[in-house]
């Protein structure tokens, strides 16, 4: 990690990550919260999440002098309280005091009873809990939010409340638009499902969330079949093509004409990969004009042509998203 690591921020999730299950639990219960992870890791650049799940019983006996830091969430449900075997107490122990901010979601509030921690410590309790938790002297926040970013543990209600909780940690080391991004791009938040797409978040980025650029990053999208030129995108939002093309130079390093190319050869690489269009059909729902004018485009950004992409797809051996070139299909 560079200057710029999770872990040199106090309220942020480390970059690596376990995920830690009651005993029974399937491993299942884990991938929604490692599937947000992730996704970071694809939206936001300088992200490098590492996650592992498996129950708590089947951790290694952590050593106490282990400098290592990673992020640990226990997660519980909204039926049942964690309960640990008295052999794995004093692995719980150090794992709540090494981890760089552990995370207590539903049911696993009260492994701070269990391990004999963090007596004062505020709790997002759910409500199935509250007569226990009340009766076991637990700090339940008064507000009744569904999570509760606290010092040094944080807490979630529920499993889905801890999405929340992840995305705001996240939000707050790499900015609120980044956060947003995030959320629009795995439905976690209502947005414009149109800038869901890695070039459009990879492009929003670098310009810092510009509203101009962002209004004009939908309307190329909403214009692939039949791309708009540079002057009417400009004129389309009330601004000069040369204020517009100064933006996106300022902002992103490059124009408005190549983030629209860049943006039609992922759906180009998209309806490859995810379709069984031809060619042909390909290249007029992309605006390319010709199937010689896509196959110079993607051997210039891709390194690679339309039709070993798609042989790629239908034999199974590309990844679901941009591999072929995908570093090049985000820069500008």
């Amino acid at each position: 990690m560079t200057a710029h690591s999770l872990l040199s921020h106090p309220a942020a999730p480390s970059d690596q990550v376990a995920i830690l299950l009651p005993e029974g639990a399937p491993t299942g219960a884990g991938q929604v919260l490692a599937d947000l992870l992730l996704a970071a890791n694809e939206v936001i650049p300088e992200a490098q999440f590492r996650v592992t799940i498996q129950p708590l019983s089947q951790v290694q006996h952590p050593s106490r002098d282990d400098p290592r830091r990673a992020m640990s969430i226990f997660l519980g449900d909204i039926r049942a309280r964690w309960r640990v075997s008295r052999q794995d107490r004093a692995a719980l122990q150090v794992l709540l005091q090494r981890s760089g901010q552990p995370v207590l979601v539903g049911g696993a509030v009260f492994l701070l009873r269990e391990a004999g921690m963090f007596d004062k410590q505020a709790l997002a309790v759910h409500s199935n809990f509250a007569a226990a938790a009340e009766e076991e002297a637990l700090h339940a926040t008064e507000t009744g939010a569904p999570y509760h970013l606290g010092d040094p543990v944080h807490s979630a209600v529920s499993p889905l409340a801890a999405l929340r909780l992840l995305q705001e940690l996240i939000g707050r080391t790499y900015g609120a638009f980044m956060a947003d991004a995030l959320g629009e791009y795995v439905g976690l938040d209502a947005g414009d499902s149109r800038l869901q797409s890695k070039v459009t978040l990879d492009i929003l980025h670098r310009a810092g969330g510009d509203s101009l650029i962002r209004q004009s990053l939908s309307l190329m999208q909403q214009n692939m079949e039949e791309p708009l030129s540079i002057c009417e995108l400009a004129r389309e939002q009330g601004v000069s093509t040369r204020k517009l093309q100064r933006r996106f130079r300022e902002r992103t390093g490059g124009g408005p004409q190549t983030a629209y190319r860049l943006l039609r050869i992922e759906r180009a690489h998209q309806l490859l990969t995810h379709t069984s269009l031809n060619l042909y059909e390909i290249v007029a729902a992309t605006g390319f004009g010709t199937r010689s004018n896509l196959s110079r485009w993607f051997h210039k950004q891709l390194g690679v042509s339309p039709q070993v992409v798609r042989r790629r797809a239908y034999s199974e051996m590309a990844p679901p998203c941009c591999t072929d070139g995908a570093a090049g299909l985000k820069r500008i």
